[in-house]
């Protein structure tokens, strides 16, 4: 809101962080994040103080998202467009295509009934024991690991490679990262790459820009 006396201090002589960029001979690379899968929840910080990330940053949706070449052969092209997807798993492995839209079902399922706990604060160890997050179990398997998850839906190693791999975002091998976290890949075809034009660094310059209109003052350059 306008009139909040807030003062952010930020160490470098740019706003950023980690997702701070660097430039050089006309050319400008992020350090940090290099795409946002769940834009929506910017847009909700936006919107909270009157402005609109659309105008602010705008973003494009890859298509295709990413390119996978596999050492056993083949390669596939990753696209949030369902059936042109599905096209992509049936060159790769026939029987596996039908099972595209049984992830994206299954997975849609679960972020939904999931979504409020992980908006919830956890303060303690009895939060773990909330009726709601127990009535849960049965959707987040958390005695399953992602690539056992994975496996229930493609037969074919490669595809249950290209559904897993996302696990390394937490630094986690999909072997031992839980089951619950199939809802990152999910999130690329349900919701899309996005690739802010800038980088990500455009978005908190954005968010630099928006609160220095409000009346924040940034310090630069500032030991925190």
């Amino acid at each position: 809101r306008e009139g909040l006396d807030v003062t952010v201090l930020e160490r470098q002589d740019r706003v950023g962080g980690r997702t701070s960029a660097i430039e050089g001979e006309g050319y400008r690379f992020d350090v940090g994040p290099t795409f946002f899968l769940y834009p929506q929840i910017l847009r909700e910080i936006f919107d909270e103080v009157g402005a609109d990330l659309d105008l602010e940053v705008p973003m494009r949706r890859l298509d295709p998202q990413y390119r996978l070449l596999f050492g056993a052969g083949g390669q596939l092209d990753a696209t949030p467009d369902p059936d042109r997807m599905a096209e992509a798993i049936a060159r790769l492995s026939p029987r596996d295509a039908p099972q595209f839209q049984r992830f994206l079902d299954d997975n849609r399922v679960k972020l939904e009934k999931f979504a409020p706990c992980l908006q919830s604060p956890f303060l303690d160890w009895t939060s773990l024991l909330q009726p709601r997050l127990l009535a849960l179990l049965p959707h987040l398997r958390p005695w399953r690991s992602l690539h056992a998850e994975l496996s229930s839906y493609f037969t074919d190693p490669r595809l249950q490679i290209a559904f897993t791999f996302q696990s390394k975002y937490l630094g986690m091998s999909p072997y031992t990262c839980p089951s619950l976290f199939s809802i990152l890949s999910f999130l690329e075809y349900e919701h899309g790459i996005w690739h802010p034009i800038g980088g990500c660094n455009a978005v908190t310059a954005a968010m630099a820009r928006v609160a220095a209109r409000l009346g924040a003052s940034i310090r630069l350059e500032e030991p925190v």
